[in-house]
Order: C-alpha cells, then sequence, then structure tokens
C-alpha cells in the first residue's frame, strides 16, 4: 500500500491520518476548556425525527456499509450517496462522483477493505457508526467513527475520525466496545436520553473546562472501563490528569455536536492545545449506566495544514 492509500480511509470510510495522543481519557492532547454543547440542529438536525425515521436511517447507512465498503459494489453509491453530498474529511472532495472516484481507486489498491461496524446509534437525522476498518487480516486497522446526516432517504454530509489501533495499550479493552456487546443499542425513554445527555456534557464541563476533580467521584464509576488505549481502565488513573488540565489554561475544547442514543452519549469535539493550534477532530463516545459513566470510547485525528474541501472537519 503506498503511503497515499494508508493516509486515506475516509471519503468511503475514514480518513487514515497518523495520530498521537497524550494520556488524556477523552480528548488526547487538549482538554481544559470546554465551551457549551452547541444544539444538534446547528448543522440541519430536526430533534423532531421520529423514532421509525431514525431507524430507517440507521438502516439506510447499515445497508451502505454492506453494499459499498465490504462488498465494494460501486454501482450501488448512487442509492445511498445524494449528488450535492458534502465531505467533511479533509482528503476528498465534495458530490457523490468525488466520492466514487476516490473510493473507487481506494479499493483498487485495497480490495480486502473491511469496516466491521461495532455500533450504531442515531439523533434526529444524524447517524454515527464506531467501526473497525482493515485493510487485510493481518492489518490490525482503524479505529473509525462516522457521522452521516440523511435526508430523504439520502446521505447528504459526512464527518469522520480515524485511529491507527496501536501495537500495544494501557488497558486490555481494545478501542471497540466488549465481545459480545449488541451493535444496536437497547432503547429508553427520552427523558433518560435527555438526562443522559445532561450528565455527560456537565461531566465534560467541569472536568475539562473548569479543572474540577471532584467531578469525576461525582459523574464517574469507580470501575469505569476505559477504551482509550493510553490510560488504564478505572476511575482512579483520571486524576494523574488534574494536575496537567490546571497547567495548560490555553486549551480549548469545544462541542460540536452531541448524539444520543439509548445509554450512549457521543460528542464530536474540536480539541486545541493554543488559540494558534489547529487541534485535533475527537470523538468521544460514553455509556451511562445508574447516574454514572461507565465507559468510554474515543477516537482522535489530527486537523490537517490543507484540506481537498472547504468545509473543515466540524
Amino acid at each position: 500500500m503506498n503511503k497515499k492509500s494508508t493516509r486515506w480511509i475516509g471519503a468511503a470510510v475514514a480518513a487514515a491520518i497518523t495520530v498521537t495522543t497524550a494520556g488524556l481519557p477523552a480528548t488526547a492532547n487538549a482538554a481544559s476548556s470546554v465551551c457549551p454543547p452547541v444544539p444538534v440542529s446547528q448543522t440541519g438536525t430536526s430533534a423532531k425525527a421520529s423514532v421509525s425515521q431514525q431507524t430507517k436511517n440507521k438502516q439506510l447507512v447499515m445497508n451502505m456499509y454492506q453494499d459499498v465498503f465490504n462488498q465494494h459494489k460501486l454501482n450501488k453509491i448512487s442509492s445511498y450517496i445524494a449528488k450535492d453530498y458534502i465531505q467533511h474529511n479533509p482528503l476528498a472532495g465534495d458530490g457523490r462522483q468525488a466520492f466514487a472516484d476516490f473510493f473507487g481507486a481506494y479499493i483498487k489498491q485495497n480490495p480486502h477493505l473491511k469496516a466491521d461496524v461495532k455500533r450504531i446509534i442515531a439523533q434526529g437525522d444524524l447517524v454515527l457508526v464506531h467501526n473497525h476498518v482493515t485493510t487485510s487480516k493481518q492489518d490490525k486497522g482503524m479505529a473509525v467513527v462516522d457521522i452521516f446526516r440523511i435526508k430523504n432517504n439520502k446521505i447528504v454530509e459526512h464527518w469522520d475520525a480515524g485511529q491507527a489501533v496501536p501495537e500495544k495499550s494501557a488497558n486490555d479493552n481494545t478501542m471497540f466496545p466488549l465481545p459480545g456487546t449488541p451493535v444496536q443499542v437497547q432503547p429508553v425513554s427520552s427523558q433518560q436520553v435527555a438526562a443522559n445527555k445532561k450528565l455527560v456534557t456537565t461531566f465534560y464541563n467541569q472536568f475539562f473546562n473548569e479543572h474540577d476533580g471532584t467531578a469525576l467521584q461525582k459523574y464517574v464509576a469507580e470501575d469505569y472501563i476505559q477504551h482509550n488505549p493510553t490510560v488504564p481502565t478505572g476511575r482512579k488513573p483520571l486524576e494523574a490528569f488534574i494536575p496537567m488540565l490546571q497547567s495548560n489554561p490555553d486549551s480549548r475544547n469545544k462541542i460540536i455536536r452531541v448524539i444520543a442514543e439509548g445509554d450512549i452519549v457521543a460528542l464530536h469535539v474540536h480539541a486545541q492545545s493554543s488559540k494558534t493550534d489547529r487541534g485535533s477532530a475527537v470523538v468521544d463516545i460514553f455509556r451511562v449506566a445508574n447516574g454514572k459513566i461507565v465507559e468510554h470510547w474515543d477516537v482522535v485525528q489530527p486537523v490537517p495544514e490543507k484540506s481537498v474541501n472547504t468545509n473543515t472537519m466540524f
């Protein structure tokens, strides 16, 4: 595989740019200033989309993964991707034709490309997919999160972040849900989803912006399961980050959008270590149970200096 190929899994599946992370549980190397979450409606999302429509949206995306990403049926692209598709992956251009050209070239170079969907959630017109992307049986692959916006039964907009699965990890949990975890989450009431979102965003702000170490005991379970490969599992290791957060007052983590379903809350974040830092595109995924954050996954990808499109990664 050539160098350009190894840097892409995104217009079609995800961008694979070399990433480095500090040992932060949620946001790699920039984590001391969190803006209040922007309403999901900022990107055209209808918070009033029915549960049945969200189910249809998820099925549309799952069908696209099966047909296009895994079976490589390029003739099916027009069934899923809108002609005026908006691309936020920095390595691909806007539009359905750009998607087809880029993905077609990548498949030609990597005929064994596979995207193994580990979890899918939806809210409003957004669908989020947490998946493991590999190009061969020997490839450790990428942890990738794709976010799609659906309109009129077509994918009209896409964001993603991808991070290489490392050779070694500080915990034994992998970057994906534990074995046996269903791809679909169990439904809960809209009131419970709202409460979960409030809990996660409140924790995120208090811990990473206000540097309030007591937020850990208040919001995070003691037996918290950590999937970030640079951090040991459990709540205790998170305490080590409090001094680092307090010593870096210029860092900023802006929550761009929040997507939640069942017991899962996902944050799409722009993390910056300073005002002049291009920063990283981050997706933090939290599982909530009994009023506590009990599990966490994340994917971190640096924002590149240049992009094929003009849409940014957010």
